[in-house]
């Protein structure tokens, strides 16, 4: 009874398979197995193998499109021709962009010239001894505003302008019953009121001498100090800066900011033109070549295809659902190659973690390397693999 189902099991699938005959959706490959070497579950083989059908492909492509519009300057390279990782295929007319990278790297230099570290060495000294002028200041406000002996003297000079004052009163008694208008009665009052302005002014210079700073001094003192010290940060971080030396994220200052600024100007003008070039990401061989010279391209348009048929792989397409669990990274699989009527060897490197859906059948894709390629192995050979399940 088990060996009729098994023929009639046979007989459907080759019934199935003509009638799909005409439909260009390839099948998946059906591998009949020794039912010795399946469990009683028919969840995994003891020996055996697993078959899938692919294709030759190259190991890398690249597929190339301007992100910029423009007209075409240089194509270097013709459909054929193998090129090297690197190498610039085609160029747009970037004269204007060109300028303005000259001139915003003249600008980066002389911003990080010698001689602007040396003033900015120069600035950041005198900022330097900004900070100790303040700080002093700061120290005194615990302090008299003079010291002892310029206070004594201070005092020594309101003494004698005291006395001043007590003989000009004297001279303007003498005389002040005189009528107004007297030369000597005005002398006199003259006298008698410069010396009071003299002594009046020597007090208030004792009184600040001797006193201590107000909360408004003290206030005063403190910010001056604060901006001495920002002011010695900044220079600090920009003569670093200037030097390429790494600076801290809160490094912040006018003239940082306009150096960063003139650093982004060069990279702006850099950006947009390396986007006039196709440089090539991978060696290989172009494929095709999609204009020429003088003509203009728009952004979006693959214009060049590089493959690297030098290093070719093997993609299956229709390994089952019912088969991925006896496949393993590493697997050696014999490949048969149609075109060239030969068997090679290779081994599995990876194996898709999404399913495709080919004839309503759920299949995965396994990538391939080969061991020893043939010389005339080309992109597009269809193949079929047979996985070495016994391993």
């Amino acid at each position: 009874m088990r060996k009729g189902f098994g023929l009639f099991l046979l007989f459907s699938v080759i019934l199935a398979a003509c009638s799909a005959g005409g439909a260009s959706t390839p099948i998946p490959t059906v591998v009949l197995v020794n039912t010795a070497s399946t469990n009683a579950g028919g969840s995994s083989f003891s020996g055996g193998t697993v078959a899938a059908s692919g294709t030759i492909v190259a190991s890398q492509d690249a597929q190339m499109a301007f992100t910029v519009g423009g007209l075409l300057k240089k194509v270097n390279v013709a459909a054929g021709d193998h090129v090297d990782i690197g190498q610039v295929l085609v160029e747009l007319d970037s004269a204007s962009i060109q300028m303005e990278l000259e001139q915003a790297q003249r600008a980066l230099k002389e911003l990080t010239s010698m001689a602007a570290q040396a003033s900015s060495a120069q600035a950041l000294a005198v900022a330097r001894q900004a900070v100790l002028d303040a700080q002093d200041k700061v120290d005194s406000r615990t302090f008299k505003r003079a010291t002892d002996t310029l206070i004594d003297n201070t005092q020594g000079e309101i003494d004698l302008a005291k006395q001043a004052l007590s003989r000009a009163s004297d001279s303007y008694r003498r005389v002040a019953r005189l009528e107004d208008g007297d030369s000597r009665k005005a002398a006199a009052l003259v006298a008698m009121t410069s010396a009071q302005l003299r002594l009046n002014t020597l007090i208030a210079t004792y009184n600040w001498y001797a006193g201590k700073p107000t909360d408004v001094d003290a206030a005063l003192a403190n910010a001056n100090l604060d901006a001495a010290k920002a002011a010695v940060q900044e220079g600090e971080w920009y003569l670093a800066a200037l030097r390429g030396d790494q600076l801290p994220a809160e490094a912040t200052g006018s003239n940082l900011a306009r150096l960063e600024a003139a650093k982004d100007a060069v990279a702006s003008a850099q950006d947009r033109l390396d986007k006039t070039r196709l440089v090539s990401p991978i060696s290989g061989t172009v494929i095709t070549v999609n204009g020429i010279a003088g003509e203009t391209v728009s952004p979006g348009v693959i214009f060049i295809k590089i493959s690297d048929v030098a290093h070719l792989r093997v993609e299956t397409t229709d390994l089952s659902e019912r088969n991925v669990p006896y496949v393993k990274v590493g697997q050696t699989v014999s490949i048969i190659v149609k075109a060239l009527n030969q068997t090679i060897q290779g081994h599995v490197t990876r194996i898709s973690p999404v399913a495709d859906t080919i004839g309503g059948d759920v299949v995965y894709k396994t990538t391939i390397e080969l061991d020893d390629p043939p010389q005339a192995l080309l992109v597009g050979m269809s193949v079929d693999v047979q996985y070495n399940t016994g391993q």
